[in-house]
């Protein structure tokens, strides 16, 4: 026997087990992105099939077929109970194209097509009739309901950023970086960050200094030309302004430039190439400490032209710069030393980075604090102005959200309500497309290996796969992206009825002013978003 049903898009539908939350309804703002899923299972062998859809709103509504990948590390061994499974599964994750390749259905397991609607909706209340067909017979028929209401949820005043690894493309599609193919698919890629709730990119100005092995180098993607004479530095920047002005096309409004040191201590230099007696050659490194007087010169040189370059181009006041990623406290000396070098270059630079010690910014060594969710609560106990959160490969307790595989929909999706309640104004995420093992000792395929060779849990590196000439979406980037579009409703909410109203819906169903502490349920994030909806629709 045939089984269809709706369900909501916070369901990770396994091959093998029904699903629980079915959902034939929902409501959304006149800009806003919904969506939901449609399972089925057959009884017969393996087919293409047909999706038709019957409604109103039918140019506005898009569907891709829900692909398997291995969620081969669920958890690295300190999760919580608050997991899809503990052990090794197939994961649903990968959202396919259906424009070239139909759907699929897989006989006796649980099959996915995932909708969504978007566009400037007319208020009012939509019918869509689906059905699934092979040679014109229909397998199965189902039915959804959107509501739009007479209100926009506008810009959202989070700056959120997934680092962009510039390589990882080069590497999957075999292109030399920043050449046109390479370009017109990495543009591809910034446009689909971009269009998931993505405003920050990582720009590299040098090759990013991050997730490499000591004494080893990643492939370089570097923007700014740089060529050593007898007399000092001569630099190029139009490459970067071209690159800046690009991305701000596809939607991107903020810059974080690439690290000025290297990862967890900020101890060396970042790789950085030159042009020396007509050759290119690397002239910093792990072998440049990153106190040492040719470095600084290089700094001494560098950092006030691009200030002023930045400037004249009116790129300046978006521009956010790093140290050093994840100090700890041993670091502290040093890496208040290197900020001392970088502000008596650039003292009217922004600067950020990712910590988890409230004494960087008890201390004054950094402008804007972007904190693990494991370790904020002294930032918010202390009242931290312009405090960013993150999360990575240690918020696996606790609780925590995170977008690993194995975590639920709607524990990926909570995160937006807690930045809202939190007053955090920023998120980071390393991993937007990372295609590597640990510390970049080898390249992998995404579609196979989705732990870092074993050494991250799955989903972790990447909330994006390369298609045949660009992103495919995941279950994971569109749970994150519901997380945004909630923390611009309670925003604009907030605009209407104050704050002090907001935080008590809130508070009053379940939440508290923590990362740790918050409702498991779908049910209740949705009979918040109503409520809200409601208020603002009043």
């Amino acid at each position: 026997m045939n089984e269809i049903y709706t369900v909501c898009a916070e369901e990770k539908v396994q091959l093998n087990k029904k699903p629980k939350f079915i959902e034939n309804k929902n409501s959304m703002a006149r800009d806003e992105e919904l969506s939901f899923q449609v399972i089925y299972k057959i009884d017969w062998l393996q087919k293409e099939i047909e999706v038709k859809i019957k409604s109103p709103i039918k140019k506005y509504i898009d569907f891709h077929q829900v692909e398997y990948v291995p969620c081969t590390t669920p958890s690295l061994g300190w999760g919580d109970d608050y997991y899809l499974s503990d052990k090794p599964f197939l994961c649903p994750d990968v959202l396919c194209s259906c424009e070239k390749r139909k759907p699929t259905a897989r006989r006796g397991i649980y099959n996915s097509i995932w909708f969504t609607v978007k566009g400037d909706l007319q208020p009012g209340t939509y019918p869509i009739e689906i059905s699934l067909e092979q040679n014109g017979y229909v397998i199965a028929t189902t039915a959804y309901t959107v509501t739009v209401l007479d209100f926009y949820l506008g810009n959202s005043s989070l700056i959120y950023t997934n680092w962009f690894h510039y390589d990882g493309i080069a590497h999957y599609y075999n292109l030399k970086v920043f050449s046109p193919k390479y370009n017109k698919i990495m543009y591809k890629f910034i446009e689909c960050a971009a269009k998931h709730g993505v405003n920050m990119l990582l720009v590299p100005m040098f090759t990013p200094p991050l997730d490499t092995r000591i004494g080893s180098e990643r492939l370089t993607a570097q923007l700014v030309d740089v060529t050593k004479t007898d007399d000092g530095y001569e630099f190029d920047f139009s490459r970067l302004i071209d690159f800046m002005k690009k991305v701000s096309e596809l939607g991107i409004k903020y810059y974080e430039m690439s690290h000025l040191f290297t990862q967890w201590g900020a101890k060396c230099a970042p790789k950085i190439v030159a042009r020396v007696n007509g050759r290119e050659k690397r002239i910093f490194g792990w072998d440049t400490p990153s106190t040492s007087k040719e470095y600084e010169e290089f700094l001494g040189a560098f950092l006030p032209q691009l200030i002023d370059t930045l400037k004249n181009e009116g790129l300046f006041e978006k521009c956010y710069f790093h140290l050093s990623d994840e100090p700890t406290e041993e670091n502290l000396e040093n890496y208040k030393s290197v900020r001392a070098i970088f502000k008596k270059y650039a003292p009217d630079a922004i600067n950020m980075d990712a910590l988890s010690h409230y004494e960087f910014y008890k201390q004054g060594l950094v402008d804007v604090s972007i904190c693990s969710t494991g370790h904020i609560q002294p930032f918010l106990d202390n009242k931290v102005e312009k405090l960013w959160a993150y999360y990575c490969c240690a918020e696996a307790g606790s609780y925590l959200s995170n977008r690993y595989m194995a975590i639920p929909g709607e524990r990926v999706r909570v995160i937006g309500m807690q930045m809202y309640l939190n007053n955090i104004c920023g998120f980071l995420h390393w991993g937007y497309n990372f295609y590597n093992s640990v510390l970049s000792d080898e390249y992998v395929d995404p579609y196979l290996i989705t732990d870092a060779g074993g050494g991250l849990q799955s989903g972790d590196c990447y909330c994006v796969y390369p298609g045949k000439d660009g992103p495919l979406s995941s279950i994971r980037q569109k749970n994150f992206y519901d997380a945004i579009q909630d923390y611009k409703l309670l925003n604009t909410l907030e605009k209407k009825v104050g704050r002090e109203v907001v935080e008590k819906l809130l508070l009053e169903n379940g939440f508290k002013k923590t990362f740790t502490d918050y409702p498991h349920s779908i049910r209740v994030l949705k009979k918040i978003r109503e409520m809200a909806q409601k208020m603002l629709v009043k």
